[in-house]
């Protein structure tokens, strides 16, 4: 991290994240619970209890149990004792978003312009207030690989051992979190390697990277099992459900009678998130009265600008061989050629941990422009504010004409359509007696 970067652009940074806690934290208590976030509580209950991770997402880690169930404990089965987590990372990956440009050598603007765009992006938002883990995605890898960054200015070992320790915790929220991780991790183990003199320094720091980045990791993902250890499984059994889990996350794509038929807009090839509007929809049934539907759209002004500033870090690095633009462009790629790869559509929230890497690069691209088109870097600014102020309310459940007709002109009208989500719900439980 630079000690060059002025005060008041770490106080403006902390204003940004306190501000991103407000807009994810308004109205929470009140919000009711829809089914996943039901179906979170009783997971979290049933896995720390007895090691068994079910009703819900048995094919994912389970950090995300064992700290449900804290908060369970603390708050009570309402909205933030199932959705603090949530709340807690998707505030911390602003932050984290800021000092990741930093730490790759990007200016101050740049900083603090892609933690604004992690901060009012509606889809991220609407994330943050929901008890499912992928906003912990958008946390974990990007605090690492800052805290890799810190070690590669000032190599003291314990920075290295803290991003193990932030990999191992991402690992244990979702396995896709090793990644960008990964790619950076290799980087910067190449570049210390060639560093030192041959023998026994360097042997030295292969090994610190191992323990710290290898051993230290695993033994933290292991160690959010220990419910399943505790019910008297061996590791045997561990590793057979390890490739149970990794199979069925290869393939899923929901479970029956959950969403509506076709998935519309929900589950998407990952090619689709940064060239057309994404979005999730979720309608919480209320007796009497039709529901609240919750919306969250990706802002289309920012998402749809990844490209072009992508393009435009690859010209800056082969023209002028900027590499805080090649690492951000890297960076991105790491974390989302992955799911790019993948043969089958992808859930719109595995989206949302690649938004600080795309946002990161959006927010140096917007500071490179500021500096040579300014009145086009403020009408963009302008545009991407007015489109996240509109569709923050249908983020929270909050329903006005304006932006309705926004939510209208950017989500499937059959994700919308009450009737086809009370059809869905019959179906559901028919499968359920069934």
């Amino acid at each position: 991290m630079s000690t060059r970067i002025p005060r008041a652009s770490w106080i403006a940074l902390g204003a940004v994240t306190a501000g991103s806690f407000l807009l994810r934290s308004a109205w929470l208590g009140a919000q009711v619970l829809n089914g996943d976030d039901r179906l979170v509580g009783l997971t979290a209950r049933n896995f720390t209890a007895s090691g068994w991770p079910e009703p819900t997402m048995w094919n994912h880690p389970r950090l995300r149990d064992l700290l449900v169930q804290l908060s369970l404990g603390a708050f009570g089965d309402g909205p933030w004792g199932i959705k603090a987590w949530s709340v807690l990372f998707g505030t911390a990956s602003v932050a984290a978003t800021g000092a990741f440009v930093l730490a790759l050598g990007g200016t101050a603007r740049a900083a603090l312009a892609a933690a604004a765009l992690v901060a009012i992006d509606p889809l991220h938002l609407d994330f943050s207030r929901q008890g499912i883990n992928d906003v912990y995605l958008a946390f974990f890898p990007v605090a690492a690989i800052v805290a890799l960054a810190a070690y590669r200015a000032e190599p003291r070992p314990w920075r290295l051992a803290g991003a193990g320790l932030l990999l191992g915790l991402g690992i244990a929220s979702k396995w896709s979190a090793a990644f960008p991780v990964l790619v950076a991790s290799a980087a910067l183990l190449w570049e210390r390697t060639r560093a030192l003199e041959r023998g026994a320094a360097r042997r030295s720091e292969v090994a610190l990277f191992v323990a710290s980045l290898a051993l230290l990791p695993a033994a933290v993902y292991l160690l959010t099992w220990w419910p399943w250890f505790d019910r008297g499984h061996d590791l045997a059994e561990w590793a057979r459900f390890q490739l149970s889990m990794a199979a069925e996350t290869v393939r899923h794509q929901g479970y029956p009678g959950t969403k509506l038929p076709g998935f519309p807009g929900e589950v998407v090839h990952a090619w689709r998130w940064f060239v057309a509007p994404i979005w999730y929809v979720e309608l919480v049934p209320a007796d009497p009265g039709p529901g609240t539907f919750f919306t969250g759209v990706a802002n289309p002004v920012a998402w749809l600008s990844v490209w072009p500033a992508f393009a435009l870090a690859a010209w800056r690095w082969r023209a002028d061989g900027d590499r805080t633009a090649a690492a951000l462009a890297l960076l991105f790629l790491s974390g989302y050629l992955p799911f790019a790869a993948a043969s089958r559509p992808i859930w719109t929230n595995s989206a949302v941990g690649t938004a600080p890497f795309a946002m990161a690069l959006v927010g140096w691209a917007l500071a490179w422009l500021w500096q040579r088109r300014s009145g086009v870097a403020w009408t963009w600014s302008l545009a991407a504010a007015a489109f996240a102020a509109t569709l923050w309310l249908p983020a929270v459940g909050v329903s006005t004409p304006p932006t309705d007709a926004a939510v209208r002109a950017l989500v499937d009208p059959v994700a919308l359509d009450p009737a086809s989500h009370r059809r869905q719900a019959a179906l559901d439980l028919g499968s359920r007696r069934r």
